[in-house]
């Protein structure tokens, strides 16, 4: 009894700090993201800036599916790879890119990708999105590593090196300069994290620690049921706004696509910091609901007063992208930021799971509330306008979020299932 505390007490800094460097990194992410729309939206016509947004939104959901979840299974075995870490990492890295290329390739033969990436920029998208692919997957092999801290460097420096480049490149080069701002930095930072996610797994082979790492029927058992989850989570973040355009129009679609940008932004955030439960968990079962509980609490600490800022600031934030953009979307993301407790006791919930190897569960999880989101995004009556989509998110969140907590009651008790 003497030992289990300090280990237990050590195992909550752990998540706590891993949690706050994959959430730093998420919000530098998301911010540098909105910055640069709001950069192009001053610099370029707002054709431009809707070719260049399909043109982004189609390279980063083939690198979002391309990723396979094995940005997970790295950040649940690599801590036990011993001198298999480069062999395992490589295999990661492989997969992933290679899932990228066919993605892409996929994605310019069809009307949609012949649409958002003519001719020449076809090769281009397909480019991007094994760079940004790449550039997912190494914050989890980063973290995996024991160097979460890295990972909101690379990508503060990342975002840092757009913001700087987009208004002399959108300026100079148009639409395409827009591209270029975000994929020559994505393709810098990669390659140098690859050279240092190198040497680090080099340093590995050299431990005499027995490699701890799961058979293949262990590996698609976990993989497979999370990947669904993925699929899930893209849906939700892609296909949303794409409804919003098709009900309301594409003045009301740019408004409500702003709006939901900063959600998703949000909800990576949310997800970084779940993650080191994950990372933390997995190895450390006995200590897994003080990992919870501490989590739990700073994670709600932090969202619910971010939420209540940005509730206050709604009008102030969309303003920076004009004032059509406050008027008309102020409401829907006042009620989509209300509705983040429960985004975070989903976001809790799926985390437990994927910590227990239940990659199913979490999968169910994810699922079923994208499908009730989907569902409540189409059937809202259209006299709400922009709020009744946002309605239709936070209810989804408030049902799915009312099935988790028991299971979270019971593991915070110390029950296993």
């Amino acid at each position: 009894m003497t030992t289990a505390a300090p280990a237990r007490s050590g195992s909550e800094r752990h998540a706590l700090g891993a949690g706050m460097a994959l959430s730093l990194s998420a919000v530098i992410t998301g911010v540098a993201g909105l910055v640069c729309w709001v950069v192009a939206a001053g610099t370029l016509p707002q054709e431009a800036v809707g070719r260049a947004a399909s043109f982004v939104s189609g390279f980063v959901l083939i690198a979002g599916i391309a990723q396979l979840n094995v940005g997970l299974g790295l950040l649940r075995w690599l801590p036990g790879a011993g001198g298999r870490t480069g062999w395992l990492v490589g295999r990661g890295y492989l997969l992933v890119g290679a899932a990228a290329a066919v993605g892409g390739v996929v994605f310019v033969l069809l009307p949609v990708g012949r649409a958002a990436a003519p001719g020449m920029l076809a090769l281009l998208l397909v480019v991007a999105s094994v760079c940004w692919a790449l550039f997912q997957l190494q914050d989890y092999v980063l973290a995996g590593l024991g160097r979460v801290w890295w990972v909101p460097l690379f990508n503060g420096a990342f975002g840092l090196v757009r913001v700087a480049v987009l208004p002399v490149l959108g300026a100079a080069l148009g639409a395409v300069g827009v591209l270029a701002s975000w994929a020559a930095p994505t393709v810098v930072c990669a390659a140098i994290a690859g050279v240092l996610i190198t040497l680090l797994a080099r340093r590995k082979r050299a431990e005499p620690v027995p490699a701890d790492l799961p058979d293949r029927r262990t590996v698609v058992s976990f993989l497979g049921p999370t990947y669904l989850a993925t699929i899930g989570t893209t849906v939700l973040y892609n296909v949303v706004p794409l409804i919003v355009t098709a009900r309301f129009g594409p003045a009301s679609g740019a408004v409500f696509f702003v709006v939901w940008n900063g959600l998703t932004a949000t909800d990576y955030a949310i997800n970084g910091f779940v993650n080191s439960m994950v990372l933390r968990g997995s190895g450390d079962p006995e200590a897994r609901p003080a990992i919870l509980r501490a989590v739990g609490k700073r994670l709600g600490l932090l969202v619910g007063s971010g939420a209540v800022a940005g509730i206050a600031l709604a009008p102030l934030l969309l303003g920076l992208f004009g004032p059509g953009y406050a008027e008309e979307g102020s409401i829907a993301l006042r009620i989509l930021l209300a509705g983040l407790v429960a985004r975070t006791v989903v976001a809790l919930g799926v985390a437990v799971r994927l910590m227990d190897g239940d990659g199913m569960g979490a999968a169910r999880i994810q699922l079923s509330g994208t499908a009730l989101v989907v569902g409540g995004v189409l059937l809202v009556p259209a006299g709400l306008h922009l709020p009744g989509p946002a309605l239709g998110f936070v209810l989804a969140q408030v049902l799915v979020g009312a099935l988790v907590v028991p299971s979270l009651v019971r593991r915070l008790r110390g029950v296993s299932r």
